[in-house]
This record gives C-alpha cells, structure tokens and sequence, in this order.
C-alpha cells in the first residue's frame, strides 16, 4: 500500500513538470481547520459526545495541456475528547484530549475530471470516489447531484474483540455508499447558501447507544441497518479571496431500519476557515 501511494505521487508530479514545460498552470496550497460540536441533542447520547477538530492541508493543480486534469495531495489529522463512563456505562463527562482513532495523521493523493468525477487513495487503504452532475440556474443558484463511494481495499474490521481474537463478523469492503444532492446560490456580495441532503449507507450496525457491538448476521444486513439520513444548511464567506469562512447546522436521522434501537434524530453544529495560497505560474 505505502509503495502504491509513493507511487502515484511520484506519476503526479511527473505528470506536472512536464505540463509545467508546455504551459503554464496553476498551483495553490491551502490550510484549513474545521471544528465539530459533537451532539447537541442529547436524547440519546450525550452533550458533545463526538466533537473533533480536524487540521489538514492541500496542494492542488490543474495541468494546462489536459484541460479536464487537475490532482490534490492532502495530509490531515483529528483531534477530540474521549468520553469517561462509570462501572454502568453511564456518561460521566468528557476525558483526555486526543488524536482521534479514525483521525490519525494521513494523507490522501487524488485526481479530479473536469469537475464531474474524482478519485482519491489515502495511506490508511481507502480508495474513494465521487461523481457530479451540476444544473445552473444563473443568478437562481445550482444544483447538484452527486454519489459518494468509499471502499476498503483490504476488508476492514470494525467490531471489537471476540475472546483473543477480532471476530470475521464484522469484516467490511464498502465503507460509505451515499446519494447526495446540493443546492447553492449567492445572496450577498461574498456569500453563499449551500443545502445538502445526503442519503447514507454504512457499515456500522452496532448498537452504540449503549455503548456496546452487536453482531449482525451479514455484511449486506448491516451495510442496510445503517441507513441514514443527513441534512446540511451551510453558510460560507469568502472574506477575501484567498481567506473564507463558514458555519454549518447538521441534522441526522439514523437508526431508521435497525430495529434494536428507536429512531434518533442528532444535531451538530459545525465551523471552520481556510486561507489559500497562490503559486500559479500565470
């Protein structure tokens, strides 16, 4: 995997001095760093159960002799706190503060074609793509639709221990499969709209609520138990050019067809800012 991933990179940059010799393109790195509230309605689980802070940078460019070509290199890490529970397993407050372990420092090297598909590879084996398809309405707003896949190239485990050994029933390939749909316009000089509804399917099938893994019969039956759905309202502000900034509310239905649990309805709030830097050579 590690020689895949130095491999790709090195086609890329290949790949980029080349075009550099023929025509000019245009380079950008940018910082960014996103914070997450973790859950703020607390029916289930409680406050700020989940919050995270995620640091990352990207290099990106496109390459003027293939027009419809442009790569990214993103390196990225999340931080939070961990949850203390009782001998019962009831919540009693936020612990350390750590590295998430989903979060742990990685990079990702990807490609983007013309705007209406993508494919990334990351160093902890994840191999994502997303596909596009955009309505512009002019001063109306856009529309997209958009598919989202993340799959494993070596199958995943995602449950704990069984006696001294990780048990098969919770192997996975397919890590996220959703359906998504944008909606964005302009309403101020420097300020954008966005609305995402996403329709997701994971692999998590466990019941979290109380804090436990529960094995499900089949990797189709828990990739279908854990259907959900996601809505974003988001509201970003370019303040200059190269810096910008948002605000996001999410809402989450899940547990819609896992019968063990009843129906949940999360909300997070979630924020962040960037600045750009600009290495165009034109």
């Amino acid at each position: 995997m590690k020689h895949l991933f130095l491999s790709l990179l090195a086609m890329f940059a290949v790949v980029g001095t080349v075009s550099a010799q023929d025509a000019p393109v245009n380079r950008s790195l940018s910082f960014y760093l996103d914070s997450f509230t973790g859950q703020l309605n607390t029916s289930e689980d409680p406050l700020f159960t989940g919050n995270e802070f995620e640091f990352g940078m990207t290099y990106s460019q496109n390459f003027a002799t293939v027009p419809w070509l442009s790569m990214w290199v993103k390196a990225l890490v999340v931080t939070g706190t961990a949850g203390a529970f009782d001998a019962d397993e009831s919540f009693v407050g936020n612990a350390s503060y750590f590295i998430q372990g989903y979060g742990m420092p990685r990079a990702q090297v990807g490609i983007n074609l013309g705007g209406y598909a993508v494919f990334a590879l990351d160093t902890r084996g994840l191999l994502a793509n997303e596909n596009y398809y955009t309505l512009r309405f002019g001063a109306a707003g856009a529309l997209t639709f958009q598919t989202i896949l993340e799959m494993w190239m070596v199958p995943n485990n995602t449950g704990g221990p069984t006696g001294s050994a990780p048990s098969k029933d919770f192997q996975t390939v397919v890590d996220l499969f959703e359906v998504r749909f944008n909606y964005e316009i302009g309403f101020a000089p420097s300020w954008t709209y966005r609305t995402k509804l996403g329709l997701r399917f994971g692999t998590t099938g466990c019941d979290w609520g109380n804090h436990k893994v529960a094995p499900i019969d089949s990797s189709a039956a828990r990739f279908g138990n854990s259907f959900h759905i996601r809505w974003e309202n988001q509201v970003v502000w370019a303040v200059t050019p190269k810096f910008y900034t948002w605000a996001q509310l999410r809402y989450q239905i899940k547990h819609l067809t896992y019968a063990p649990q009843a129906t949940a309805h999360d909300i997070f709030l979630q924020a962040g800012l960037g600045y750009s830097f600009d290495f165009s050579t034109n």
